[in-house]
């Protein structure tokens, strides 16, 4: 087997020429072979054993361009066609003007709906649905290889031209979203209410799994590095909001006090804490893994704290919060700040009772190890995510011993919208 490094999309990689006859992937067949350079794309080695593997198969698909896909509506009178082909005819006709010769592969038709596929000069694919409501329904899909032949501009230009065709009251056309291309999988992520959001990544500086849970750091162009897990954005570069909003800098005194960190595997909360003159900082993250590739690409964010797991003023415990928690109100520790930096509000009260019984779960055995004027701060969620915000608030009004709090939210720039903190402490009868 040869061994030989490369640089590949600005990245160091090492790569494998598995067409040897030596080695642990010789005699490999094809299907695995794709298995495995699929299962670390365009990512820096963050560790020995991770490694970028390059063959045939997956240096095809790493220069397989974007496929784009692109969303129209149009609101028709429902009374003012026939048929369906009076609404099918003129859509096929402009097609054909501006994307090639235009052939129906499928139909399919009930009292509700016309459905139908289009397959346009081998190009594209196109999806009509057309409701009983008069409402029509297109996706047009261009192959990667001629993107360029339909762009967002003839988009809204064929929009235009479809509405007049049908004397549309109402049309919208979507931006188109890309898939395919080699960085389109880590384009797209979603809000704290699950609505699209497109990053412009313009390359993958990790892509790992962890023991508990999918590790991705993302360069951004408006953001620099962007830490991913399992698909939720967590902090960026730019985000230095995020962490000064949750300390509550310049209104909180942190001088010579006693502060535990539940999470924050980014070290970005640390890092800012140690600024603030405290006596001792505990921080306990189960996942090391984060930690070691933050300190390395989220450098901007987090400093120096996660070099060590020691320092004057601050301990790492690499640990489940619950045990760790349990531990400490054993040995009777109490602080001055608890901030818990975990996983987001779940955005449903019902299918996710595990996820708000382990909220629950830490704030109550975290008033437990708070001194009597202490204060439990932590982030909620997305000032759109109304419900999930009132069910964390009814939570809080419910808790026993009863607590008061409040509320604040700034604008986070990587989450693309304003985020919610609480800071809470136990009601002056119950301390």
């Amino acid at each position: 087997m040869q061994v030989a490094g490369a640089i590949r999309n600005r990245l160091p990689a090492i790569c494998i020429d598995v067409t040897s006859g030596n080695g642990p992937y010789s005699g490999t067949t094809s299907r695995s072979l794709l298995e495995i350079s699929l299962r670390y794309p365009v990512s820096e080695v963050p560790h020995p054993s991770l490694v970028y593997l390059k063959c045939g198969f997956q240096e095809s698909i790493m220069e397989t361009e974007s496929h784009s896909t692109f969303l129209l509506e149009f609101h028709t009178e429902k009374n003012n066609f026939s048929s369906p082909d009076e609404l099918i005819a003129p859509i096929k006709e402009l097609l054909e003007k501006d994307i090639g010769e235009v052939k129906e592969v499928y139909r399919r038709c009930s009292d509700e709906s016309v459905n139908v596929i289009l397959d346009c000069d081998m190009k594209s694919i196109v999806t009509l649905q057309l409701k009983s409501s008069g409402l029509v329904l297109m996706n047009i899909d261009i192959d990667g290889q001629h993107s360029s032949t339909f762009n967002q501009e003839l988009a809204k230009k064929f929009e235009r031209d479809v509405k007049g065709k049908l004397a549309a009251v109402a049309s919208k056309s979507i931006c188109p979203i890309k898939r395919g291309g080699p960085l389109d999988r880590f384009r797209y992520l979603t809000s704290s209410d699950e609505r699209l959001l497109e990053y412009d990544v313009d390359h993958v500086v990790a892509d790992v799994r962890s023991p508990f849970q999918h590790i991705q750091i993302l360069h951004t162009i408006n953001f620099g590095n962007l830490l991913v897990l399992d698909d939720l954005q967590n902090l960026a570069e730019s985000d230095l909001v995020y962490t000064e909003t949750l300390i509550q800098r310049g209104k909180i005194d942190y001088t010579g006090k006693n502060i535990l960190i539940l999470g924050a595997g980014d070290g970005a909360l640390l890092w800012e804490l140690l600024k603030e003159g405290p006596n001792m900082v505990t921080m306990v993250e189960i996942d090391e893994t984060v930690m070691k590739l933050c300190s390395q690409h989220l450098r901007s964010a987090c400093g120096s704290a996660l070099d060590s797991t020691t320092g004057p003023h601050h301990q790492i415990i690499v640990g489940d919060c619950l045990t760790e928690l349990d531990k400490l109100k054993s040995q009777s520790v109490l602080f001055d700040f608890v901030f818990s930096d975990l996983t987001d509000i779940p955005l449903s009260i019902k299918p996710q009772n595990k996820e708000w019984q382990f909220l629950l779960d830490v704030m109550e055995k975290s008033l437990g190890v708070l001194k009597p004027d202490g204060q439990f701060l932590t982030h909620g969620s997305g000032v759109s995510s109304v419900q999930s915000l009132a069910d964390f608030e009814s939570h809080l009004n419910n808790l026993e011993p009863p607590v008061e709090f409040k509320r604040c939210q700034a604008f986070v720039p990587s989450f693309m919208e304003d985020w919610v903190f609480y800071q809470v402490r136990k009601t002056p009868n119950n301390k």
